[in-house]
């Protein structure tokens, strides 16, 4: 929101000073187009400049000065007339008299700037129209961590949030049973009223919300004292979330209707979480496959033997897996269908990928040490007969 700034005091001199001012503009500047510029080119950069200083959204004094001077710009180049005088005489071949209506000595055009804000941004031209039906209320995000296991195979969660809830009272509405409710006099119902504000460029016209009814188009003789006439009322509830079996990291669940409730009994929004998966000491998953260690003697990665390895299944549940003769370090394993369930089909489950780590130890005892010496003595080609020998 652009902060209000003080009116700015004028000048005594400001009608001389004004003229002078006008007879030096240049309309080609004001909308940043060349002296080629054709009409859909001065149309374009008349659009683009009105988004940012419009009445409507921008309140600056600034932006409503720089409003009316493009408009002005955009009025005389538009017109294929109207830019051959002033390209020949400059501005004082586009003037017209006092007479000219609303006296503004620049032109008697009326502008209704609702019309023109509308068809920017979506209006289909014409005034603005107020929304009909009821407005939903808006949805809301909760954080949730959940642990690895149940990030695979889902569980149930409970989340406390505060939400807007319809009020009891008056079921919504704001209004105190009871109480009679009337169309607004001053909007007709209509929940806007005009205004119109005369400048040197024209008589603007502007749309805003009636004081009186605050844009509702009724009147009320007294409101809910239990909401403050608002209709809702903020509530701290548990929610349950049940986690599908195969999520991940980042995935985000909704749950229907706990958002905040819908103004004068508008439906509620919707309530997003969004996970986050606590990391395991164990396993590393990506997607529905796991990965992790396994250490192995290096008398089991040599002569093969077998081992009981950490799978997800369970907690410390544990699998017996076949080691082969040869297995090298950083070799990896794979476990069919011991991964996580699919996310949506949790018939299907990934794969568990075992990394091996081979474990060479620091100290030997001295029988180990004879024992490894006859070997590679054996594998050097050497004569001695040891403990292989046959």
């Amino acid at each position: 929101m652009v902060p209000r700034t003080s009116a700015r005091r004028r000048h005594p001199t400001a009608p001389q000073r004004r003229g002078a001012l006008y007879m030096e503009a240049n309309f080609y500047a004001d909308l940043g187009v060349s002296r080629q510029a054709d009409e859909k080119e001065v149309k374009s950069a008349f659009r683009k400049k009105a988004r940012s200083c419009h009445p409507d959204v921008n309140d600056s004094p600034e932006a409503k000065e720089q409003f009316q001077k493009i408009n002005r710009a955009y009025e005389i180049l538009s017109d294929p007339k109207m830019k051959q005088r002033y390209d020949q005489f400059g501005e004082a071949g586009v003037g017209t008299s006092d007479a000219s209506p609303g006296g503004n000595p620049y032109g008697g055009q009326q502008v209704d700037i609702s019309d023109i804000f509308d068809s920017f941004f979506g209006g289909g031209g014409g005034r603005r129209q107020q929304r009909q039906g009821p407005i939903p209320g808006d949805d809301l995000r909760f954080d949730l961590e959940v642990d690895f296991s149940t990030a695979c195979f889902g569980g149930e969660e409970k989340v406390r949030i505060r939400h807007l809830e319809k009020c009891d009272t008056c079921t919504g509405t704001g209004v105190k049973p009871g109480s009679q409710v009337r169309s607004c006099a001053q909007c007709n119902g209509q929940g806007v009223v005009m205004q119109v504000q005369r400048t040197p460029l024209g008589a603007f016209q502007t749309q805003q919300a009636c004081p009186t009814c605050r844009g509702t188009g009724q009147q009320v003789d007294e409101y809910c004292g239990t909401c403050s006439g608002q209709g809702l009322r903020e509530v701290t509830k548990q929610v349950k979330v049940t986690v599908p079996a195969g999520v991940e990291d980042g995935n985000k669940l909704r749950v229907r209707g706990e958002g905040d409730a819908g103004p004068k009994g508008g439906p509620p929004g919707d309530l997003y979480i969004f996970l986050r998966v606590r990391e395991d000491k164990r396993f590393r998953r990506e997607g529905p496959d796991i990965y992790s260690d396994v250490s192995v003697s290096y008398l089991d990665a040599a002569l093969g033997g077998k081992t009981k390895v950490p799978i997800i299944d369970e907690d410390d549940a544990k699998l017996e897996i076949k080691v082969p003769a040869g297995t090298q370090p950083g070799q990896v394993m794979r476990m069919r269908g011991k991964g996580a369930p699919k996310l949506g089909n949790v018939d299907q489950r990934g794969d568990h990928f075992l990394t091996v780590k081979v474990e060479i130890p620091k100290k030997v005892s001295e029988k180990e040490r004879e024992l490894m010496e006859q070997l590679r003595e054996l594998q050097q080609g050497g004569s001695k007969k040891g403990f292989f020998s046959k």
